[in-house]
């Protein structure tokens, strides 16, 4: 398939999850990586679930067994990520792990490019027994902005109005598959049409041995809130769209893009 010159291709991995079953998610996820990229040698960049350690991330879903410990970044799971990123020489953005820092928690998802982590994104917005990080949940790569929410962020509007001033070229939403997806999935087309950029709601078939925890649907929101894609059945899908990353015009003035943004970090502060 041929691709344009101003856009990046982009794969969303759609699969099993399993609590409890690190090495098994890090098998599954590097086989679909590797048939994506003999596929289509044009994807530039792989979004993968959230979870990937087999972690619990919510409490609605920690069951007898189930590990709830959080892991240092890097560790073993984002070193084995390493990994596959230079084995493959493949942009990864993978989905919130329970992160341990000191004697906190934190829902964090990793971006790794060129053999390293690049960019830890924690969520902001946090109840309960994890941690919120005072950061704008912001990547600004050498070919790509992308905006991140991570669970309640999507309804928090200090990080909506970072990420519509910061202008992203995409927008990648891991929701919090206990609480009500559908009204998750509604304030992600609200933010999609705030930020103009296209939004994607990175989902995923979650079990405990054999048991069928959640199904989370992945979804291509367009810039101006319609779906493009969903994905929301117990089947293992990959999801590629092309992402143009020219520059973007935006309304605001750069002097008021600035005085927002210092306004935006006392209040994160």
């Amino acid at each position: 398939m041929l691709l344009n010159e101003r856009a990046i291709r982009i794969a969303v991995i759609h699969t099993f999850i399993e609590l409890n079953a690190r090495k098994r998610n890090i098998e599954r996820v590097s086989k679909a990586i590797e048939r994506i990229l003999q596929h289509d040698e044009h994807v530039k960049m792989i979004i993968l679930p959230q979870m990937l350690n087999g972690i619990a991330l919510y409490e609605g879903i920690v069951r007898k067994g189930v590990k709830v410990n959080g892991e240092l970044i890097p560790g073993p799971t984002v070193e084995e990520l390493i990994n596959i990123n230079r084995k493959y020489a493949v942009t990864l953005l993978a989905g919130p792990i329970l992160e341990r820092r000191g004697s906190r928690l934190y829902r964090s998802a990793v971006f790794i490019s060129n053999s390293e982590v690049k960019k830890v994104v924690r969520q902001v917005s946090v109840r309960g027994g994890v941690s919120g990080y005072n950061e704008i949940p912001y990547i600004d790569s050498v070919n790509l902005k992308v905006g991140v929410y991570i669970a309640e962020d999507i309804f928090y509007p200090d990080v909506a109005l970072a990420l519509s001033i910061l202008n992203p070229n995409i927008t990648v939403f891991f929701p919090h598959f206990v609480n009500d997806v559908a009204k998750q999935q509604l304030m992600a087309k609200a933010r999609a049409l705030e930020s103009r950029s296209v939004t994607i709601i990175v989902g995923g078939i979650y079990t405990h041995r054999q048991e069928i925890l959640a199904v989370v649907p992945t979804v291509v929101i367009s810039e101006e809130g319609d779906d493009i894609e969903r994905v929301d059945k117990m089947d293992e899908r990959v999801v590629v769209l092309d992402i143009n990353v020219r520059s973007r015009n935006n309304s605001m003035i750069i002097a008021e893009r600035r005085r927002f943004l210092r306004v935006l970090k006392k209040l994160l502060q």
